[in-house]
């Protein structure tokens, strides 16, 4: 049993290098998606992309961690009875485990200002479009009244009563 939970214990370090190269993904794209906020012109495209692009990693982390909680099921028992014997391999895992920690409130922390930056890009297309609005209704009824006061073959200098 030594020798397959060394096994299990090595690709449970593996799943959790892959998992922090994952989230470091994930952070730098989030970082893509605060330049283009912070941009003059919004690029949807681009950031349509980019929130694509982050649901795959997040599904890629997903089952990474289904596999990891599996994986670990059948060797936790066994780690906790003979913490000595592992104790090079679970600090290693510690460690990875800390680091991913502190990426994580990096990246809920960077995903937080970004949600407000969006919040206020939205609100700054609502107002946009709330003044196109206004501007083609008042548009609109300025060329409906004037349509209704000249008639062809009037002048504009002679009243209409004479």
């Amino acid at each position: 049993m030594a020798e397959n939970t060394n096994t299990y214990i090595n690709i449970l370090i593996d799943t959790l290098r892959k998992k922090e190269e994952i989230l470091k993904s994930l952070l730098a794209k989030t970082e893509a998606q605060a330049v283009i906020l912070e941009a003059d012109e919004f690029e949807t495209e681009a950031f349509d992309t980019i929130i694509e692009e982050k649901d795959g990693l997040l599904e890629e982390l997903k089952n990474l961690d289904d596999g990891f909680l599996d994986l670990y099921s059948r060797v936790g028992a066994e780690l906790k009875n003979n913490t000595e014997a592992y104790a090079d391999q679970v600090k290693t895992a510690q460690e990875l485990v800390r680091r991913q920690t502190e990426i994580s409130a990096e990246l809920t922390s960077a995903e937080e200002r970004n949600k407000a930056k969006l919040s206020i890009r939205l609100s700054q297309g609502r107002q946009k479009i709330k003044e196109f609005k206004v501007g083609a209704k008042t548009a609109a009824a300025y060329y409906k009244n004037m349509s209704g006061k000249h008639q062809d073959g009037d002048s504009y200098f002679f009243n209409r009563e004479k």
